[in-house]
Formats: C-alpha cells, sequence, structure tokens
C-alpha cells in the first residue's frame, strides 16, 4: 500500500478513512503530501506496535523496509540508472526464485527508490516512466509518481535518520536481548554515516568548499568514529551486562567488519581493536572471579559458559589484528598466542563446535610456518 501510494497519481491527499461523500462533518482528516510526513507516519505507526511487543519482527522488518526507502531516496545515483540497476537484480533473483517473498521485497524496494529517486529530481508534477512490467506483478509496478506528494528534503531525510537512531538506541538500552533493534541498527549505521559526512561538508568541517563529497580520508575517519561510539555507548554495556548472551556479540562482530578499512589496518582501526582487547581481558577476569565464588572446585575459567562469547569476541578482535603491517614481530607473536589460548579454551567450553576450533588453530599454524 505504502509503494502504490507514493508512486500513484491520487485525486487528493487525504490518507485513509471514508470518502468525502461520506465522511461525517468531524471526521479526522490526515493530510500527508509530504513524502517525509508520509514515511515518519508508517514508522510512528511501527513505535505503536513495538510498544506492546517490542521483538515482533514483522514491526522491524516494516520500519526496515522504510529505512530501505530512505536509503534509496538519498542515494546520489540518477534515476535512469536505478530503474535500470534494480530491473537487472530483480531479473536475477527471479531466475533463482525458490519460493522466498524476498526477491519480491527487493524488487519493491529497488524500484520505489528509483522512482522516488526520479520524483526528487524534478520540479514536474507527474513523471512518467517504464520499468519492467512482468506477467506475474499484476500491473503493481508504478507508471507513473504522484504528483501530489512533495519530494524528500534533505533536512526530512536527516531528521527521520537521527529519530530512528534514537530510537533504536533506546530499544537496545531496555533490553540488550533485543536482536531485531541490533539488526535495524546495522541497517541505520552506513545511513547515520552518510548523514553525518553530508551535514559535516555543508558546515564546512569536511569535503571541500565547492560541495565535493568528502575525500577517502574523510569517510574512513568518520567511519572509525562511528564504530568506536557503538563500542563505548552501546557494545560495552551490553556485554558487561549480559556476557551470555548472543545478541550483542553478533552486532560487535558486524562492527569490527564494518569498519574495517579496505585498504589496511590504519593506526585508528587498530587502536580500537587493542581497547577491545583489553576491555575484552577484563570481562574474562569478572567472570572468572564470579565462577570461583563459593566452589573452590572451579579453578579452570573454561567451565564458566559465559566466558564461550567473550572468548569468541576475543579471538575476532586479535585475529584481526593479526592482519596488521604495523606490529613487529615480537608483538605478533604475542597476539599469535592469546589467539591459540583463546581457541583452546573454547575447544574445552563449546564441545559441539570443538572441530570447528581445532581447524583454525591449524589454519593458524599453517599460516605461521
Amino acid at each position: 500500500a505504502l509503494v502504490y501510494y507514493l508512486t500513484h497519481p491520487t485525486d487528493g491527499n487525504v490518507v485513509g478513512g471514508p470518502s468525502s461523500a461520506e465522511e461525517g462533518p468531524d471526521a479526522p482528516k490526515v493530510h500527508l503530501n509530504s513524502m517525509g510526513a508520509i514515511l515518519q507516519s508508517e514508522l510512528d505507526l511501527c513505535v505503536q506496535f513495538l510498544q506492546l511487543d517490542e521483538r515482533n519482527f514483522h514491526c522491524w522488518n516494516y520500519r526496515r523496509f522504510v529505512v530501505a526507502i530512505l536509503g534509496s531516496c538519498g542515494s546520489t545515483t540518477s534515476a535512469c540508472t536505478a530503474v535500470q540497476h534494480a530491473d537487472m537484480a530483480v531479473k536475477s533473483d527471479l531466475d533463482l526464485f525458490n519460493g522466498s517473498w524476498s526477491s519480491w521485497l527487493n524488487y519493491s524496494q529497488g524500484m520505489m527508490g528509483a522512482q522516488l529517486s526520479q520524483s526528487a529530481g524534478s520540479a514536474v508534477g507527474i513523471i512518467p516512466i517504464h520499468p519492467k512490467q512482468d506477467d506475474d506483478m499484476d500491473g503493481t509496478t508504478a507508471s507513473c509518481v504522484a504528483k501530489h506528494v512533495t519530494p524528500l528534503s534533505e533536512q526530512e531525510l536527516a531528521e527521520i535518520i537521527r529519530n530512528e537512531w534514537d530510537f533504536t538506541t533506546s530499544k537496545i538500552q531496555d533490553n540488550f536481548s533485543n536482536g531485531s533493534a541490533f539488526h535495524y541498527r546495522s541497517k541505520l549505521l552506513p545511513l547515520v554515516l552518510e548523514s553525518r559526512l553530508s551535514s559535516t561538508s555543508d558546515d564546512g568541517g569536511g569535503g571541500s568548499s565547492d560541495g565535493n563529497p568528502p575525500s577517502a580520508s574523510e569517510r574512513c575517519d568518520a567511519i572509525q568514529t562511528l564504530a568506536r561510539e557503538e563500542w563505548e555507548n552501546i557494545l560495552l554495556n551490553a556485554i558487561f551486562t549480559e556476557p551470555d548472551d548472543q545478541t550483542p556479540w553478533w552486532y560487535h562482530r558486524f562492527v569490527v567488519s564494518w569498519a574495517k578499512p579496505s585498504h589496511g589496518l590504519d593506526d585508528e582501526y587498530e587502536s580500537l581493536l587493542f581497547e577491545m582487547a583489553d576491555s575484552l581481558r577484563d570481562l574474562l577476569e569478572v567472570e572468572k572471579e564470579n565462577d570461583m565464588v563459593g566452589n573452590e572446585e572451579k579453578k579452570d575459567e573454561s567451565k564458566g559458559a559465559k566466558c564461550k562469547w567473550a572468548y569468541i569476541g576475543l579471538h575476532l578482535v586479535l585475529s584481526t589484528l593479526l592482519e596488521s603491517d604495523f606490529m613487529d614481530e615480537e608483538e605478533s607473536a604475542e597476539v599469535k598466542e592469546e589467539v591459540g589460548e583463546c581457541l583452546a579454551e573454547l575447544m574445552k567450553i563449546d564441545l559441539n563446535r570443538r572441530e570447528r576450533y581445532q581447524n583454525l588453530a591449524a589454519e593458524m599454524a599453517g599460516n605461521g610456518a
């Protein structure tokens, strides 16, 4: 319904409710003639449901769908290229169609963003486009853009993204086990990055004065800053509060991978990894003390089940550090030794995955040889 409303011309700008001939004099009218207002109203509707069931993945998935539209609207890719890209992507998906509805979801997101990007780039009311029509689509693909919908402005886009970011922060702090909120936050992270870079460039704090996009180094610095904020403001509190809950640990793995520079590890990223390693060692010490209290026989910290995810997280951080070109041989040897110790402990803790840890240890030994 959202796709149809935003991409088809209508006679009015009232959303929902009876027709004007049927409604009473006091019947409420919801006038939403701004794309930003429409999308924000959808997000607000999801909030009402999530207040009743904060883990309802249907609401989170729909919320993610709306944000995907926002990301498409904020893209610098031309509308024509976006339409062609979406058309090629869906053809590939449908050729491999296995009964999942994700192919149709991806198609609607791509075509929606392409059409809205085209709408935002034009001052004309109705813009005819001709995307690929499929016999099974039943005519749901739009052929024009509604002339009464005002394109999404950069200010509206930035405000919605900022509100969504604050919303996920509150949901995660309320419940560190809310996997849907963490997953949704991972989808917001790139949008928040682009919003910050755009804001910095507009304020003269980044990019060039003639409006050119930020440089590669400025983008890399912004990524590292955002990753550090996630570690210090979200993840540290979560893993020390619920060390046995895998939810924040999966987000930690995502942040480590997302922040990793494509051109090789730099000083800022390495500094973050070393800080993570120090904090995870502290967590393991805390868990070791907790396991030994009141039980003299529990001398081996590997018997503490809560240590599993901390060891996995520490292994991830240390193994990533081994890719560095800045560590000397002695420091690299110490890191590699600690990686081996993590794997040895995991073999004792996680017996079901013992063979995997053995393979990782053998692979590391082979690389060292």
